[in-house]
């Protein structure tokens, strides 16, 4: 028994440490905010005078503010008073006049009305700015282990005819910091694969940050300059880390009309912060010229629809890119219904074959036949011969005048190349030999003339009324110029029904979508009954991979917004790296991380890479499948075609390095198929290790020198596999 004495120190003792835990609360929670929902894993607090909150992480005992304590940021009283407000507001808000001018409020700049309530689980925040007319609620609730704010549309007043809601940012400076609260602090940003933006205690005076549109530009906006050196942004995620914390925010309502912006310290204010940013007007360039230039103004007509981000807190092991990236993955499965993928899928080469194209002069076009349906079967049964013994073979330019035919006339199939019983007769014999059969196809796009398409009533436009198009130039002298037109998203849906069970009565196992993956527009097309905004773009190709799910078995895209995770079979030219700017420090794969085991995905052909040596590391590294595209006729038969950037496609050239690949790569990654990457770290200067949940790991050695790695040596330029018992031969 406990005598009295003991029982006196332990009750002191518990006293002390009531009394500790009461005064780092109170430190944490002050006194005017006040508690608004629990839950197991989070408690919330409000701020009712400005809608500020404080999140206190319950498992991992850990808090997080919306706002950062303006009495310890370097320089604060330095700053405008718009930047002062900024700090100190969850919320931030740019509108416009009819000039175009672009200002900006927040809850302590614009002299807004403020409404605080209580709703379940959480509370609700209005704000109302008289004199613009503008105004909304932002909701945060607690939905299990995350935070959700939504702004309903609903609650939104645009504004009073002569200012106008332009965007609008919530949380903008949950988490922020500054660099030296962790020197190995990053944000992450949606770019490619996944970059990291490193905390630096100095930024060049040129840095802005990254400020780029989930799912890229809208075509339909007729932005006037494209960047063909960035990375796609195919997710609508962000991320930032310091210390032993994480947070992960998802753009769920409203990510087609989203912009990601990441700020270092140093531009602007002394915090690294991140957020996304809603907008409800879409710039657009008013044409001052028939060369295309004009000036940039705002559509008065606004985006509707809900907004909103969900929050992730993250904590010890998990407070990284990695464990980011496996929330985004529960997210997915969770939120957007992706599963796993059949383990019978394997690890299969995809072998992309070029059919047809064509080549026009003053007389006309000339077709020109690279890889006729008997020639395909013969390069898979050769392949199959030596040992390539899981292919996907992926046909392009199939089609009607091949690759750059006129669509939307796509049937039937090319005559040159053996018309519609060579492509029976092609799926018919892969069959026998375990092969499956994918067609490359485009429902997105017209092209050229006598193809049954009419521009003036079937193109996507812009507010301008003017058609969103591409013009090329002529194959070749005295040639005409190619117009590709951009089709109204609900008439390609249309297209679609008219022809994919056509192609099913081919035999074939799928369809790859071409530009569904990559591209989300709008389209003011006024012979439509009404506006088609970015979301219903989204949920219209969704009804495109639904209708192709329903006559194949699988269904494949290009590039991979993620939105269609969780639709598709397969992804061809996932992106493998960021864009290394002056502002993104390094390339991750947190896509990859994400999605591998939900989604088969393949990298871009390596026998069309600058670099494919280490292009072939980077996919082990980042669990990618290669992919080769080929030809049984040398490719300088392209030259005078569109399809002259396909420059190196000769099937004899490639062949052994094919067959190479698939021993070295394949047969590996079939350790792996269906399994979640758990873990991603550099080892050394250039040595990368990628772990899946079965216990397999890679170790990927980018560097001239050899790697020791748990005793063995792995070779420069080169990569090794290893379970928990060591390496795998």
């Amino acid at each position: 028994m406990c005598s009295r004495k003991s029982l006196s120190t332990w009750l002191l003792l518990l006293l002390l440490l009531f009394m500790a835990a009461a005064e780092t609360l109170a430190q944490a929670i002050p006194d005017d905010f006040q508690p608004v929902a629990k839950n197991e894993w989070l408690q919330l607090y409000a701020r009712p005078s400005d809608g500020q909150l404080i999140l206190h992480d319950l498992v991992h005992d850990q808090y997080w503010r919306s706002n950062p304590d303006t009495t310890k940021i370097s320089g604060f009283m330095m700053l405008s008073d718009i930047w002062q407000g900024n700090l100190q507001s969850p919320v931030y808000v740019d509108y416009f006049d009819k000039r175009r001018n672009v200002r900006a409020a927040n809850a302590y700049y614009g002299s807004p009305e403020i409404e605080f309530r209580l709703i379940p689980h959480g509370f609700a925040c209005s704000y109302y700015f008289e004199t613009t007319g503008i105004g909304f609620t932002v909701e945060y609730t607690l939905d299990q282990n995350t935070l959700l704010a939504v702004v309903p549309w609903d609650s939104v007043k645009i504004g009073n005819g002569e200012l106008q809601l332009l965007a609008l940012r919530i949380l903008p400076f949950l988490g922020a910091v500054p660099s030296e609260a962790d020197p190995h602090g990053y944000m992450i940003v949606p770019d490619g694969s996944g970059g990291l933006v490193r905390f630096k205690e100095q930024v060049a005076l040129s840095q802005t940050g990254f400020n780029q549109w989930i799912y890229g530009l809208d075509p339909a906006a007729a932005e006037p300059v494209y960047d063909p050196y960035r990375e796609p942004v195919v997710m609508p995620i962000f991320g930032i880390k310091a210390g032993s914390q994480a947070l992960l925010g998802v753009v769920e309502q409203g990510q087609e009309a989203a912009k990601i912006i990441a700020t270092p310290a140093g531009v602007i204010t002394s915090l690294n912060w991140i957020t996304a940013e809603f907008w409800y007007s879409q710039w657009i360039i008013m044409r001052t010229s028939r060369q295309g230039s004009g000036i940039r103004i705002f559509d008065e007509n606004p985006i509707p629809g809900d907004r909103s981000v969900r929050f992730y807190f993250l904590a010890g092991e998990d407070a990284n890119y990695v464990g980011m990236a496996k929330a985004y993955r529960s997210y997915l499965m969770e939120k957007q219904g992706a599963r796993r993928i059949s383990q019978e899928f394997g690890a299969p080469m995809l072998i992309e074959v070029l059919g047809a194209d064509y080549e026009t002069n003053i007389f006309g076009p000339v077709i020109k036949a690279v890889t006729t349906f008997d020639q395909a079967g013969q390069i898979a049964a050769e392949l199959l011969d030596h040992g390539v013994d899981q292919l996907i073979l992926s046909y392009k330019g199939w089609n009607r005048m091949g690759i750059h035919g006129n669509l939307p006339r796509r049937l039937p199939p090319e005559a040159a190349l053996g018309g519609s019983e060579g492509l029976r007769g092609l799926v018919d014999y892969l069959h026998q030999r375990g092969v499956r059969v994918l067609l490359q196809d485009d429902y997105t796009i017209a092209r050229g003339a006598n193809n049954g398409f009419q521009p003036s009533t079937q193109a996507s436009r812009t507010t301008f009324n003017d058609l969103v198009k591409i013009r090329s130039l002529g194959f070749a002298v005295g040639a005409p110029d190619v117009t590709t037109y951009l089709i109204s998203p609900k008439i390609s849906l249309d297209y679609a029904r008219r022809d994919i069970p056509q192609l099913a009565g081919f035999g074939v196992d799928g369809l790859v979508h071409l530009s569904i993956g990559s591209n989300l527009n709008s389209d003011h097309n006024p012979y439509l009954p009404e506006q088609t905004h970015r979301r219903d773009t989204r949920a219209i190709y969704s009804q495109l991979i639904e209708l192709t799910r329903e006559h194949f078995d699988l269904v494949g895209v290009n590039t991979g917004n993620a939105y269609l995770v969780g639709l598709v079979d397969l992804i061809a030219g996932v992106p493998m790296q960021a864009t290394l700017d002056s502002f993104i420090d390094q390339s991750v794969p947190f896509y990859q991380i994400a999605v591998h085991g939900l989604v088969a995905y393949y990298a871009e052909p390596f026998n069309l890479s600058i670099n494919p040596a280490k292009d072939l590391l980077r996919a082990v590294e980042y669990g990618a499948l290669p992919s080769f595209t080929v030809s049984a006729e040398p490719s300088w038969n392209l030259r005078y075609t569109l399809s002259s950037y396909l420059y190196s496609t000769y099937f004899a050239d490639w062949f052994e390095e094919i067959v190479e690949q698939y021993q070295n790569i394949n047969r590996k990654m079939q350790l792996v198929s269906g399994k979640f990457i758990v873990d991603h770290k550099q080892l050394g200067a250039n040595v990368y290790l990628t772990k899946y949940e079965n216990g397999i790991h890679f170790v990927v050695n980018y560097g001239p020198d050899a790697y020791e790695y748990r005793g063995v040596m792995v070779a420069g330029n080169s990569f090794a596999v290893f379970d928990e018992e060591g390496l795998v031969q």
